[in-house]
């Protein structure tokens, strides 16, 4: 049995780019034009998503700003786990040393 890992078709890597480079566009698109409604004033203008949910701009901005918030503290938490695992493999060695 062969234990190599077959690399992935390189046309659906293209696919998984050219998605990743179009969402970030949208993405990029909507808070341009989120933050050019919520400066003239019409932030508060109710708009339909694509499941046809009412949402306005301001939201918008306020659910990214969450967002972002959400993976600044998850990471900060993951680096202190890091640095604590790390200082627990200082002091009773790694899981190597004991086998």
């Amino acid at each position: 049995m062969s234990t190599s890992k077959q690399k992935p078709p390189r046309l659906l890597a293209v696919g998984f780019v050219v998605a990743g480079v179009a969402s970030l566009g949208g993405l990029g698109f909507m808070i341009s034009k989120a933050i050019e409604m919520v400066r003239s004033g019409r932030g508060l203008e109710t708009y339909h998503t694509f499941w046809l949910v009412e949402f306005n701009w301001l939201g918008f901005l306020i659910l990214l700003a969450a967002i972002a918030v959400a993976l600044v503290i998850g990471l900060v938490l993951r680096y202190r786990e890091h640095l604590l695992w790390r200082s627990l493999e200082k002091k009773y060695g790694s899981r190597k040393d004991n086998a």
